[in-house]
């Protein structure tokens, strides 16, 4: 509801001005993180999605190379595929340990979703008021031309 979106949006404000490091020293951020994905207000009739993705950041000594975020997740309400009601998708990108940042892209798996459709998500890893972390910042569909904010929280 609301106070989801509320909460989401200042995830995201949060890590997009967040000048904090990572949480911690750690070797990798590993496990399910939930939270949602909610489109500019510009984007009406564009629905928040949910996050629930299998991800892991790995900082350089845990021995990343060229990926250094890697994950999965899907869909179970993907109504706008005719047939297709799970949609499976892979993300990858980088981590940033020092910094703090992300850089992730999602991309379906299904034939039937076009492999251009990408969304682009550029974030920041910050520690929560409960001790969790959080990963928080703008998503962007370049195909669709659809873009906002994204908020999760690693669960531990």
């Amino acid at each position: 509801g609301a106070d989801d979106e509320d909460e989401t949006r200042e995830m995201a404000a949060a890590g997009a001005s967040s000048s904090s490091s990572a949480p911690s020293a750690r070797k990798h951020y590993s496990g399910l993180w939930i939270g949602e994905s909610h489109p500019d207000p510009s984007l009406p009739d564009v629905p928040v999605n949910p996050i629930k993705w299998a991800l892991s950041l790995l900082a350089p000594d845990a021995g990343a190379g060229a990926v250094s975020a890697f994950g999965a997740g899907f869909f179970d309400d993907a109504g706008d595929i005719p047939g297709m009601q799970v949609l499976h998708y892979t993300i990858n990108g980088t981590f940033d340990a020092e910094q703090g940042t992300v850089v992730l892209t999602k991309q379906y798996t299904s034939r039937a979703v076009p492999e251009e459709l990408v969304v682009r998500y550029e974030g920041k890893l910050t520690t929560g008021e409960d001790g969790q972390p959080v990963l928080s910042g703008t998503w962007k569909n370049t195909m669709e031309g659809t873009f906002g904010v994204f908020g999760c929280h690693l669960e531990e």
